[in-house]
């Protein structure tokens, strides 16, 4: 077996550690269950999934109060003179 450089070892782990990625992973390994159990288990884990894809994407919403102010002339001015 071929053995990965580091670099790409490094990415993969990032990619694995990554929420959006577990949350996936997560969804997969539910519908893979519910598929041993019946067909019916498949659409329940499908709604599941689809409820708590959605909820990541709600709760990862970067709206609410995080953008940076955006700065006036004044303080644009006042940094050019600093700068100078």
């Amino acid at each position: 077996m071929r053995r990965l450089p580091s670099l790409r070892k490094r990415r993969l782990r990032r990619w694995l550690a990554a929420a959006r990625t577990q949350i996936y992973l997560a969804c997969l390994v539910m519908l893979g269950g519910a598929y041993l159990i019946g067909l019916w288990a498949v659409g329940i884990m499908l709604i599941l999934a689809g409820l708590l894809l959605g909820a990541d994407a709600l709760l990862r919403d970067s709206s609410t109060g995080q953008r940076k102010e955006i700065p006036s002339h004044e303080d644009v001015l006042d940094r050019y003179r600093r700068a100078r």
